[in-house]
């Protein structure tokens, strides 16, 4: 902070040059970068940091670099926090624990409060494991907690993109759009459901439910009709009667 952007680029190229296994030299360069708006160049850094340090044999230990993360987001370096996370967080993981090391990491984080950290986590699994809904409800839990109220219908919607099978992600972006005061919107939520899950006993059940808490009672009624033809379940049934 002490330097000019220009005099501290210099300082950290010498520093580099001099002390190239050092990773802190090579994260404040990226911070720096991000600091000065200079986003394009954050990655390369990063991905530059790894390479080096693994050409000369050091040793990329996740858990201390995923520490780096979160110091990162804590010096406002949110770009450079989610860089490490992308460059780090699958070295060293069995394929077999990928998903399970990975919802541990950012539950983790999310308990230090680095949301930043996790959300990035949750980004890559999601790169990796599109069609897994666990991560998609986790990474939608955070935007509705952390996020805002567009993030978290941005995740639900790009989550059903890619589990349109997976009710409970329908029913997530119905709830949060009733919820919202949208009825209209989540009537329409559903219309998607039921395309995707034509003979889902909870998809209907909602669509009825949303009609008869809104006092609409007869578009209640049609749709429960309709329920016991295409979802003929125990509980529709009830529901109907």
């Amino acid at each position: 902070r002490l330097e000019t952007y220009e005099n501290a680029r210099k300082v950290l190229n010498h520093a580099r040059n001099a002390i190239p296994t050092e990773p802190a030299i090579w994260i404040t360069a990226a911070k720096l970068e991000e600091a000065h708006g200079n986003t394009d160049m954050v990655e390369r850094i990063i991905e530059k940091a790894i390479q080096a340090l693994t050409r000369d044999q050091v040793v990329i230990d996740r858990e201390q670099w995923l520490k780096e993360a979160e110091a990162a987001e804590g010096s406002d370096a949110p770009l450079t926090c989610a860089a490490i996370v992308r460059g780090t967080i699958w070295r060293g993981v069995e394929d077999d624990d990928r998903k399970r090391t990975w919802l541990d990491d950012a539950m983790s984080c999310l308990s230090r409060n680095s949301v930043e950290t996790a959300r990035a986590v949750y980004a890559h699994a999601l790169t990796v494991f599109p069609a897994k809904k666990g991560i998609w409800i986790a990474a939608s839990e955070l935007e509705r907690k952390h996020g805002t109220k567009e993030s978290h219908a941005q995740m639900l919607k790009k989550a059903v993109s890619y589990c349109p099978k997976a009710e409970i992600l329908w029913l997530m972006g119905a709830k949060e759009k009733w919820m919202d005061g949208d009825v209209q919107g989540a009537r329409e939520v559903l219309m998607e459901a039921f395309a995707a899950n034509p003979d889902s006993e909870d998809v209907w059940l909602a669509a009825a439910k949303l009609e008869w808490e809104n006092e609409e009672y007869a578009r209640a009624r049609v749709l429960l009709q309709k329920a016991c033809a295409r979802a003929p379940t125990a509980k529709v049934w009830m529901k109907r009667a």
